[in-house]
């Protein structure tokens, strides 16, 4: 990571709005047993949410220095935020790990390896795993054909594109079943920046974030709507910030697939009506529940396709559990996003459903990997696909 060693001046720029979050800890230890990755920490007190917070207090203080141990265990965290939903004190936890991760970066001692060759591949093919830009588009079907001049934007993101596609592919395939115009950026489509920028490397995401809003503008667009959790995360909460930041214009809707399923259905455009005879469980992504409060829709769009049944799993909405792929923890530490993985996925097992359903490409590809693995009688899906199931019936 960087060039391995201890920040220089033991002073950081990590001030205002995050050094009030370090005072305003209570040490309470509410984070510490719902944390995803502190079970991997050997027990150690240090590896918890509030021993971060207290060390960064101390870094603040002049006390302590950014050690490569200490950013090591910084980026063990999958910004899931079940620290955040279960902090007494509402801090807001994953933004002092993110902005705490930029400032490693900025002395030098961040990021973790992984998460520099990330960046490479980004700034060289714009998206993280060095895919050509060419390539963007393949996961289009013949039929599909986005309307230039339309005001929506379908943001296919790169696991959507280049890795997962089914929810992308299924998505745009509703949208041309109830003759929704869209618009498809193809190869200039740049990565939303959500990984780089949860790893702390703001100049490069500075850069994928700009040339997409100039893209949004030139386009005419005036909402968009994505398959992936972290992409629509981000350019919901991020991208309005960083347009100020770079004087940019952009003030446009934006959505997650899930949202527009639910509209279409409260309005009676899309109507399940084959039947479906099977049991389902559904995970709630950390990127599209706890951090943009999704939890009621997915399961509206289930229960509306006729003869589904949804069990929950024990760690559910709120309380969910981590797929392990967040935050450049998959990138990085692989054999420990793999190990939180199957968790997830026997807690899924444990319900006695027939099928495991989600909303996040991200969320797709570790379970898929993780079924394959153990072996387990469980069958995974995406819940637009149930949909267009029940409704081509």
């Amino acid at each position: 990571m960087g060039n391995n060693r201890a920040g220089s001046s033991g002073k950081t720029n990590i001030t205002g709005d995050l050094s009030y979050s370090v005072d305003t800890c209570a040490r309470c230890g509410f984070c510490k047993p719902v944390c995803t990755t502190y079970p991997f920490g050997n027990g150690f007190e240090a590896f918890s949410p509030r021993a971060k917070v207290h060390y960064i207090k101390q870094v603040l203080e002049g006390k302590q220095k950014l050690t490569p141990e200490w950013v090591d265990r910084l980026y063990q965290c999958t910004t899931c935020e079940r620290c955040v939903e279960n902090c007494q004190t509402e801090i807001s936890l994953v933004h002092l790990w993110e902005a705490l991760r930029a400032e490693t970066v900025r002395q030098g001692i961040g990021p973790m390896p992984m998460h520099a060759k990330m960046r490479e591949a980004v700034d060289e093919y714009n998206n993280p795993y060095g895919e050509p830009k060419e390539e963007r588009n393949k996961w289009m079907q013949p039929d599909h054909s986005p309307t230039e001049g339309a005001e929506l934007l379908v943001f296919g993101g790169c696991t959507g594109s280049y890795r997962m596609t089914a929810m992308l592919r299924t998505g745009v395939t509703i949208l041309q079943r109830m003759g929704i115009p869209y618009a498809y950026a193809g190869p200039n489509e740049m990565c939303c920046g959500s990984p780089i920028l949860r790893t702390g490397q703001l100049e490069s995401a500075s850069r994928l974030i700009g040339t997409n809003l100039d893209l949004f503008e030139e386009m005419g667009i005036k909402e968009i709507v994505s398959p992936c959790s972290g992409c629509s995360k981000t350019i919901k909460h991020d991208y309005p910030k960083w347009a100020e930041k770079l004087n940019k214009n952009w003030s446009g809707k934006v959505q997650h697939f899930s949202e527009l399923y639910v509209e279409l259905l409260r309005d009676g455009r899309i109507k399940p009506t084959r039947r479906i005879e099977k049991t389902v469980t559904y995970h709630d992504p950390c990127h599209l529940g706890r951090a943009q409060r999704i939890f009621d829709e997915p399961r509206e769009i289930l229960r509306a396709i006729p003869g589904l049944k949804l069990v929950e799993m024990e760690f559910n909405a709120e309380n969910a559990r981590c797929c392990g792929a967040g935050g450049g923890v998959k990138g990085h530490y692989p054999e420990m996003a793999a190990q939180i993985a199957d968790k997830r996925v026997l807690e899924a097992v444990e319900t006695g459903a027939d099928l495991l359903v989600t909303m996040c490409p991200f969320c797709q590809a570790s379970f898929t990997q993780s079924i394959d693995k153990l072996g387990v009688n469980i069958e995974l899906i995406g819940v637009e696909e149930l949909l267009l199931q029940s409704v081509e019936g």
